[in-house]
């Protein structure tokens, strides 16, 4: 299970079998490589809607929207979080 929360407060738990999926690492291997809309699909597969929902209210700006940039730098720390726990 990867467990934590990120330096802006949100508090995640990520399911081992969430993690070790094939697709998962498909779709975070095209997001790497710039194609930005498998961050839909990568937030999918990690978290139930519910969760999903919770990080954009955690996100969402005065304004009422979901910036990408703050969705991508949450997802990219969480994973940080992984490799520090493994190391």
């Amino acid at each position: 299970m990867l467990k934590g929360k990120t330096k802006s407060g949100f508090a995640f738990e990520i399911q081992d079998e969430r993690l070790n999926n094939m697709e998962l690492l498909d779709a975070l291997t095209e997001l790497d490589a710039g194609d930005s809309t498998r961050i839909s699909q990568v937030l999918k597969m990690l978290f139930s809607s519910e969760e999903k929902r919770a990080l954009y209210e955690h996100l969402r700006t005065p304004a009422g929207t979901v910036p990408i940039e703050a969705v991508a730098a949450e997802l990219e720390e969480i994973f940080a979080s992984g490799q520090q726990a493994k190391n």
